[in-house]
């Protein structure tokens, strides 16, 4: 329960405090004044979005406090897992900030706004200046119906299933298109496959037989060069290893008579072995080289190949080799995606059979609802000064839907809130026949049934706080005190905060503050004032008189406070 608010440079507000009690808290004054500026300061305390805008004129930052006991034991649970622990006193204060740093306390402490948001609701519900226009919407019937019912429960996990079966079906429309493409796609990988395993290319091959065509493409020059050194070496009394041959022998003479020049015979021992070792692989080479007829062509050929497969493949030869295994990888891919989607059909059906059965389940539930409701909306109608209304939940299919699984079958639609489409029928008139509510109620009427829609809505528990702001738009006169006697009623269950320009309610109050707006030294200030019996019969008065007061209508206003 909100037992004070506490306002600073909030839009004409320059600080304002309102001390709250249970039942019926009302809110009266000039139009224009700021009662609705009032509601809207509680409205951040309940999680509402804040901008600068709201600051007062050469203010820095705007406050707005709130202190609750009695606190509801869901906010307490949801406090405790925040780490804000055991609380059944809370205060809240927002602070709007112009350089925008805007700060959250909970008893002090810190606060996230999604924190706030969440546990906003279940301290303040908001039923805002035209929510009644909300049964104009025929799309908003559900969830009015399922409010009623309390099928919190069901309806979450109606919710968890459909969300299932959209991630199952986009994970299995993926796939099928994944495994489509491929299939596309498969003749050209295994051809290239096959193309590319067949040229048996390797990384360094293309560099290897450059250099083995330029050697035999000077094939004969080399030849030469190789009998060159083979006549250097041994033709002639010239050859070089029949004169180093003599002169070792020579050495090896002088080396007995001086063991000095044993190095030096070492030295050309070894120098005579290397070059007929040279020779010998001089001999070899020419051979090779002079005696390999067509090995050019085949070099060519080879290269040939090699440099299709790059023009056709747009890389080097690494990059086709790269794409050999990317297209292996991707012919065993598709095997295991058939594999795949069949395991994802399989759970795909499992989450359909699962949504539709949950939706089926929570149909019939709302078939019972709905008739619960018909007969409880009819009753608080009749107290509501429509003693003749009909009202009736009609269920119905999508007009002309064609199939399409898994979200539309047999003219039913499957949605995040089930299979069902409902709609309000009502007539106010004996002998009339009902119409679809928000082609014939009027905006009276509509006030009416949305406050006893409400009433039975939070009549098994919610916000124990409820902020009304001008649920009295449209109506007047002895529909107004009937309204107003409503809301007494829901006053008994739940605090009320409301906003009013009717006597009728505002003299049913348990609590009554005036708002109004002022000038002191030329700044416009909007004050709240609490107000005590004799004030209130006067400002009732007001509201049943205009700006002069009759001793008519004085005496009306106290008969109507007092006689509450």
């Amino acid at each position: 329960m909100l037992r004070e608010l506490q306002i600073k440079n909030f839009a004409v507000i320059d600080q304002a405090a309102l001390e709250l009690g249970a039942g019926l808290n009302v809110l009266t004054g000039e139009t224009g004044a700021g009662k609705s500026i009032i509601l809207n300061a509680l409205g951040l305390i309940s999680g509402g979005r804040a901008s600068s805008d709201v600051i007062r004129h050469n203010e820095e930052e705007a406050t707005v406090e709130a202190m609750f006991d009695d606190v509801p034991e869901d906010v307490k649970q949801k406090l405790q897992e925040g780490g804000y622990g055991t609380i059944d006193e809370l205060i809240i204060r927002r602070v709007v900030s112009r350089s925008g740093k805007n700060r959250i306390y909970l008893g002090g402490s810190l606060c996230p706004l999604n924190l706030l948001s969440d546990i906003g609701p279940s301290l303040v519900h908001i039923y805002g200046q035209h929510e009644h226009q909300t049964l104009l919407k025929p799309e908003t019937h559900l969830g009015l119906l399922d409010a009623f019912g309390g099928v919190g429960a069901e309806a979450e996990a109606m919710s968890k299933k459909f969300h299932a079966l959209v991630a199952a079906t986009q994970r299995l429309q993926t796939a099928r298109e994944i495994l489509e493409k491929a299939k596309k796609q498969e003749e050209l990988l295994a051809a290239q496959a096959e193309e590319i395993a067949r040229a048996r290319l390797r990384p360094e091959e293309e560099q290897e037989l450059q250099a083995k065509k330029n050697v035999l493409m000077h094939a004969e020059k080399l030849y030469q060069g190789c009998l060159e050194g083979e006549e250097l070496l041994y033709e002639g009394e010239s050859a070089l290893v029949s004169r180093l041959g003599r002169y070792v022998n020579k050495l090896r003479e002088l080396a007995n008579i001086d063991d000095d020049l044993q190095p030096s015979v070492a030295l050309l021992e070894s120098s005579l072995a290397q070059l007929e070792e040279a020779n010998v692989e001089l001999r070899r080479y020419g051979e090779r080289v002079h005696f390999e007829p067509g090995a050019l062509e085949q070099v060519e050929d080879r290269l040939a190949e090699i440099h299709r497969l790059k023009r056709k493949y747009s890389g080097s030869v690494e990059e086709i080799l790269g794409m050999q295994a990317e297209a292996v990888r991707e012919l065993q891919n598709l095997d295991r995606s058939e594999e795949e989607i069949s395991t994802l059909e399989k759970s795909f059906e499992a989450a359909r059979q699962a949504a539709w059965e949950a939706a089926s389940l929570l149909s019939v539930k709302r078939q019972g609802v709905a008739k619960r409701f018909k007969k409880e909306m009819e009753k608080e109608a009749k107290q509501l000064g429509m003693p003749d209304t009909v009202f009736e939940v009609h269920f119905f299919d999508l007009a002309d839907a064609e199939d399409a699984p898994p979200f539309v079958l047999g003219g039913k639609k499957l949605g995040e809130q089930g299979s069902d489409q409902v709609e309000f029928y009502f007539s106010p008139n004996r002998g009339e026949p009902p119409k679809p509510l928000a082609r014939i109620a009027s905006g009276g009427e509509l006030s009416r049934l949305m406050l006893a829609i409400k009433w039975l809505a939070l009549t098994g528990g919610g916000s124990p706080t409820l902020r009304f702001d001008e649920v009295d738009a449209g109506i007047g006169g002895s529909v107004a005190e009937i309204v107003g006697k409503k809301l007494r009623q829901v006053a008994a269950v739940h605090q009320i905060l409301c906003v009013t320009h009717l006597p009728q309610i505002a003299a049913l109050a348990d609590s009554h503050h005036i708002v109004r707006k002022e000038v002191v030294k030329d700044r416009t200030s909007t004050t709240v004032d609490k107000l005590k019996e004799g004030e209130r019969i006067e400002e009732v008065a007001r509201m049943l008189g205009g700006i002069k007061i009759s001793e008519r209508a004085r005496r009306h206003a106290e008969e109507m406070v007092r006689g509450r």
